[in-house]
């Protein structure tokens, strides 16, 4: 047995062969390309759709995000038909007998002749006749190679699917070419858009434009409307204070193919809210652009951030941001104050300058410049403020000024304070959002007071001699310091000049001798002037060139000679003799009231004490088991009793009202008794002061009346007060006889004091009248001799006619 070995395959065959194997690369590689040209074509074309389609029903258009996505799917779908498909069928080698086998099951009438003899001549086999086999496998190659001759190649292949992608890659092909012929600016645009990722949006049939968000301002006190700011969008972003209610306008432009009815509003709150809100149109269009606004939910008191779109027609305004943020508001508040001259001196610890935090109901001194200086919470673009005076207020205008700022401080000057102010702020923070509403703050000022001048005349009455001393006396307080106490005086209504007085710890004393500024030649006076005194002080206040002066109750003195005042004090002398006798006859009667009430309270007491014994027999009566008769005896005893009881109640309180009464009256004759103390002593200064050479009279005034007096009121009266205190508590308690009885010895002391002091009185009083009547023969006898002086120059005259 011999093995044959491999044989050539015929030129026919081997040449039919290779035509398969062309024809078939040639149809994977046309295949490849028009599914190629389909992928790109539609990718291009749903990409289109994408990002154009929705335009037109008011979307936006695709982001740059998902162009490149286009891009990408393109590519790599592209890659893959080359690396995954095409590649893969191309570089695989394809043998003689599948190519062979494929020709077979095409042509069945060449009886597996074809694929026998690509067989037979590519393999080896065992043959026991080898020249048998020869002539068989050249008759099998012969005919094999007559059958391929006969073979088309064409039909071998299903071309429907390679025509059908051919059919569709030129009609997209030509589609698209009429696109972009019919309609070049669109098929550019697109173009741009997916392969040069262009941000150009496409043409709209309507335009709209974010105008702005408006807001009201607060108003100050006096503005009749509020005013308006406008809050621009940057980059679709836009900032608004919490809490506020702004009003979002948008226009459409009216040059565009169409103008919208109506504008819708899509908003998305930071907290998951979601809604819409129409916009209403506002008249018709003004400058080529019609107006929509909105100014109702959800823009009413915006609490939280959202996003919005707006959409009209084709046309959107997407993503824009309202940002809300915190109110800008005044965190720290500080007065910055100069203080004028008239405040600082030598005494003084108040500095020349000073920085106050601001706090409510704060004073400043008059004529203190102040600088109000803020601290916000944030940076500020401007700060409005109003000044309105409590001495020039006016409801019906109001004066707007800014402030000078600096980050997020603020200066405002008020200048030199003459009247309290309101200042009334407003901020607008570095984005122009207005504070929540205006800050006030009211700066009070403490006007400088005119001295306060308590003056007298110590020791001096209405009228006065020429050579009278006139104790000044009196007390001046000011708020910030007194610079000058004067005395003023006029002589018959002409001013003289002032004489200073000295000022210790606001206590003013000084004497003005009369009769030395007489001697000194300053003031020449007689009997029948009327001399005019004023103490008057001036403080240190320097504003606007004035001074503040105060000035003491002004007196006028009438000038009387020596005798004509001996006269008058006889008189006022008289009048107190008098009142201590009505004084003197008033505590008569509250001796003879006291003693009544002594009696009464006696009575009372000894009443008591038989009651207490009566009160032990109903007892006695009831232990002995008396029979009926005694029980009725034993009623009306009781009756009695209660009479009794209720009489000794009514007694009781008439006791204690006639304690008080006695009370009220001890109280009563010691002012009175104080008062006369006193006109004494003003009697005796007064012949002190005027220099009335009358020793014996101011003697008997201070020695005789004036110190009995103190003695008396210091001593028994004093007593006499003590123990009418403590006579009324012990009558409401059962046991006033005593301090009754003490009262009653008391009073009699003071009797006979005050008679003893009467009796000075009216030993002085008759020595006075003595003394009048020798003054009134004295002037009867000057007047005489007057008359008869002049009626002997009359004769004279008559005998020289």
């Amino acid at each position: 047995m011999t093995t044959t070995r491999k044989q050539p395959l015929p030129g026919p065959i081997a040449q039919k062969l290779d035509e398969v194997r062309q024809v078939l690369r040639s149809y994977l590689t046309k295949k490849w390309f028009y599914m190629l040209v389909c992928w790109v074509l539609l990718v291009f074309w749903l990409g289109a759709a994408i990002d154009y389609l929705p335009v037109r029903v008011g979307s936006d258009e695709t982001p740059r995000e998902a162009r490149i996505g286009f891009l990408a799917i393109m590519a790599l779908g592209s890659l893959w038909l080359i690396l995954g498909w095409l590649l893969p069928r191309l570089l695989r080698p394809i043998s003689d007998d599948s190519v062979a086998l494929l020709i077979e099951r095409k042509q069945p009438e060449l009886g597996n002749r074809l694929i026998t003899a690509v067989q037979v001549s590519s393999s080896q086999v065992d043959v026991a006749d080898q020249a048998s086999h020869a002539q068989m496998f050249q008759e099998v190659l012969a005919e094999a190679s007559q059958s391929a001759n006969a073979v088309n190649v064409d039909h071998l292949f299903n071309w429907r699917p390679l025509n059908l992608y051919r059919a569709v890659a030129i009609l997209g092909a030509f589609g698209t070419l009429v696109v972009a012929i019919a309609a070049w600016p669109w098929f550019s645009q697109w173009n741009a858009r997916l392969f040069g990722l262009s941000s150009t949006l496409w043409p709209r049939s309507a335009v709209l434009r974010a105008d702005w968000l408006q807001l009201s301002l607060p108003i100050f006190t006096g503005q009749l409307t509020a005013q308006q700011t406008q809050i621009e969008f940057e980059r679709g972003l836009a900032r608004i204070p919490a809490g506020a209610s702004p009003r979002l306008q948008i226009s459409a432009d009216g040059a565009a193919p169409k103008l919208p009815e109506v504008c819708t509003l899509h908003y998305r709150s930071d907290d998951g809210t979601r809604g819409r809100a129409n916009l209403r149109r506002i008249g018709a269009p003004r400058d080529g652009w019609q107006q929509f606004s909105l100014d109702g939910s959800p823009l009413d008191t915006v609490s939280t951030s959202m996003s919005v779109d707006i959409v009209g027609l084709d046309a959107r305004l997407r993503d824009m941001r309202l940002e809300v943020i915190e109110p800008v508001v005044i965190m720290d508040m500080q007065l910055e104050c100069s203080y004028p001259n008239y405040l600082i001196d030598s005494y003084s610890t108040r500095p020349k300058q000073e920085t106050l935090a601001y706090r409510s109901g704060m004073k400043i001194p008059e004529g203190t410049d102040c600088t109000l200086i803020g601290l916000c919470s944030s940076a500020l673009k401007q700060v409005d403020y109003t000044i309105n005076s409590s001495s020039t207020a006016d409801a019906n205008e109001v004066t707007i000024q800014q402030a000078a700022i600096q980050a997020n401080t603020f200066r405002i000057p008020l200048g030199a304070l003459e009247s309290s102010q309101l200042v009334e702020i407003r901020l607008l923070d570095q984005f122009g959002l207005p504070s929540e509403q205006v800050s006030r703050y009211n700066i009070s000022v403490q006007m400088d007071s005119v001295p306060e001048v308590q003056s007298r005349l110590e020791g001096i009455g209405l009228e006065i001699t020429p050579k009278a001393i006139l104790p000044v006396r009196g007390r001046v307080t000011d708020d910030h310091g007194i610079a000058e106490v004067a005395l003023e005086m006029s002589k018959n209504e002409n001013a003289l000049s002032p004489i200073p007085l000295a000022l210790n710890d606001a206590v003013v004393a000084g004497d003005i001798d009369l009769e030395k500024m007489a001697s000194d030649g300053k003031l020449s006076i007689d009997a029948g002037v009327t001399l005019g005194l004023s103490v008057r002080a001036i403080d240190r206040y320097d504003l606007a060139g004035q001074q503040h002066i105060g000035r003491g109750q002004p007196q006028q003195l009438a000038v009387v000679s020596e005798e004509e005042l001996l006269r008058r004090l006889d008189r006022q002398e008289l009048e107190l003799r008098r009142r201590l006798e009505q004084i003197i006859s008033e505590m008569q009667q509250l001796d003879d009231a006291m003693k009544n009430l002594v009696e009464q309270l006696a009575e009372l007491e000894t009443a008591g004490l038989l009651n207490s014994g009566e009160s032990l027999l109903p007892f006695v009566l009831q232990t002995e088991g008396s029979s009926t008769p005694q029980d009725t005896n034993r009623t009306d005893i009781e009756k009695q009793s209660a009479n009794k009881a209720t009489e000794r109640q009514a007694e009781q309180r008439l006791a204690i009202l006639r304690a008080q009464q006695a009370q009220l009256q001890t109280d009563k004759s010691r002012q009175e008794l104080l008062g006369i103390a006193n006109r004494v002593e003003h009697l005796r200064l007064q012949l002190v002061n005027n220099r009335i050479d009358s020793v014996d009279r101011q003697q008997r005034l201070l020695e005789q009346v004036e110190k009995p007096l103190g003695v008396l009121l210091d001593g028994d009266y004093a007593q006499l007060d003590q123990e009418m205190g403590r006579l009324q508590s012990a009558v409401a308690a059962g046991r006033g006889l005593k301090p009754a009885e003490e009262s009653v010895l008391l009073i009699e002391k003071v009797l006979e004091s005050l008679e003893a002091i009467k009796s000075n009185m009216t030993d002085i009083q008759s020595f006075n009248e003595i003394i009048d009547m020798v003054r009134t023969l004295l002037e009867e006898q000057d007047r005489i001799l007057q008359e008869t002086e002049k009626t002997q120059l009359k004769n004279i005259e008559d005998i020289f006619k």
